[in-house]
């Protein structure tokens, strides 16, 4: 059983071993998996992203940041442009028109959380964001979830490795 209450802009890291049911939460808190007992009530958009990047190989890096917005049907002109900002934010314009394998562990993982940003989610899941990355890109993607906390983003991230230390 879990009680679990989030307020707006606060971050709470999960940590355990692998197996220990920290995916499955964020499956069940994201709608992915229903709950078989108690409820689960969100107020707010849901951005996730998942433990691995799951960018298609076969889209450039634009067309997969943009697809959760065209799946939402919530393309337009003003997201695309926000989708343009953060690329550029995050130092992935000059690459926009280049393949997922063309591009780094860490810019696989910064691409994967623009097309999650994109949808401009009010609470947002990160599984395990840095898993396979080197000490510099980790240092990177959690610099960067730190400046998502500062903007008023509620984070609900989980992790593995419990050495990961995130000081806001």
């Amino acid at each position: 059983q879990l009680d679990l209450a989030l307020r707006t802009g606060e971050i709470l890291a999960i940590l355990g071993p692998s197996g220990s049911g920290k995916s499955t939460l964020l499956n069940l808190i994201s709608g992915l998996l229903e709950p078989t007992a108690g409820k689960i009530q969100i107020n707010g958009r849901i951005g996730y992203m998942f433990q691995h990047d799951q960018l298609l190989e076969w889209r450039n890096i634009m067309d997969n940041v943009l697809i959760g917005l065209e799946i939402q049907h919530q393309l337009t002109a003003d997201s695309k442009a926000r989708v343009e900002e953060l690329l550029k934010s995050y130092e992935l314009w000059d690459f926009r028109q280049r393949f997922p394998k063309e591009l780094s562990g860490g810019m696989r993982q910064r691409a994967a959380l623009i097309r999650t940003l994109a949808v401009s989610p009010d609470i947002l899941l990160l599984d395990e964001p840095s898993m396979g990355l080197s000490p510099i890109f980790v240092n990177e993607i959690f610099d960067i979830i730190k400046s998502l906390h500062e903007s008023g983003i509620t984070i609900l991230l989980v992790e593995q490795n419990a050495k990961v230390a995130l000081s806001i």
